[in-house]
């Protein structure tokens, strides 16, 4: 099978018109599988901005897309015009960290861990939240993105993580996360019955000036 004119040069335009292109099932937004949400999730941690193509949307560019590629599968990562590769390879390259270097991102290299501060309010409600959960071999991580945009959530401790630990409670950070943490407090928040977590990172200031 071959690919025709119009979705060769379609495919050429949206690979060269940013440095970094998406090609996945759904949008950054709302992921349409795994494998896409996999990847957005790694971009994320690493970039604030890269273009997304749904290929959903055009089965024309899904299906040209394997043979403009050779690669079979849905998601596919495009860094400068050059292919990257899918799901899997892609999970590898940033475990080894040969993606951060092809997307230019520098893991820093940290001497104390940064300083984080749980607040008591905050503490006992992680507490609460490791005891309603049954998180056994799970630990408590804060995860900060490109774009500064804070995660906290349950997963079990990977190699060249960093621990800090504030009111009791130990938290992990991937080392890019623990690059933009120094500072960060996080707060508990109640609200409607329930409570959640307010996080402030004067980074975020620093990073995006607002």
């Amino acid at each position: 099978m071959e690919l025709d004119d119009a979705t060769r040069h379609q495919i050429d335009s949206l690979v060269a018109s940013h440095d970094v292109t998406l090609f996945m099932k759904g949008d950054r937004t709302a992921p349409q599988c795994g494998f896409s949400a996999t990847v957005v999730r790694i971009l994320d941690s690493l970039v604030p901005e890269y273009q997304t193509v749904d290929v959903l949307a055009d089965p024309a560019i899904r299906e040209g897309l394997k043979i403009y590629s050779s690669w079979p599968t849905i998601p596919q990562l495009y860094v400068k015009g050059d292919f990257v590769g899918g799901c899997d390879i892609i999970q590898e390259l940033y475990d080894s960290g040969e993606l951060q270097v092809t997307l230019g991102v520098e893991t820093p290299e940290l001497g104390a861990p940064p300083s984080v501060t749980v607040t008591e309010d905050a503490a006992e409600a992680l507490r609460q939240a490791i005891r309603e959960s049954g998180a056994g071999g799970r630990e408590i991580h804060l995860g900060i993105d490109a774009r500064f945009q804070n995660t906290l959530f349950f997963s079990p401790v990977a190699p060249g993580e960093i621990a800090v630990e504030s009111a009791g409670i130990t938290l992990y950070l991937d080392p890019i996360s623990a690059g933009r943490a120094d500072g960060v407090t996080i707060d508990a928040v109640h609200k409607d019955g329930g409570i959640g977590f307010q996080i402030e990172n004067p980074g975020a200031t620093a990073a995006t000036g607002s």
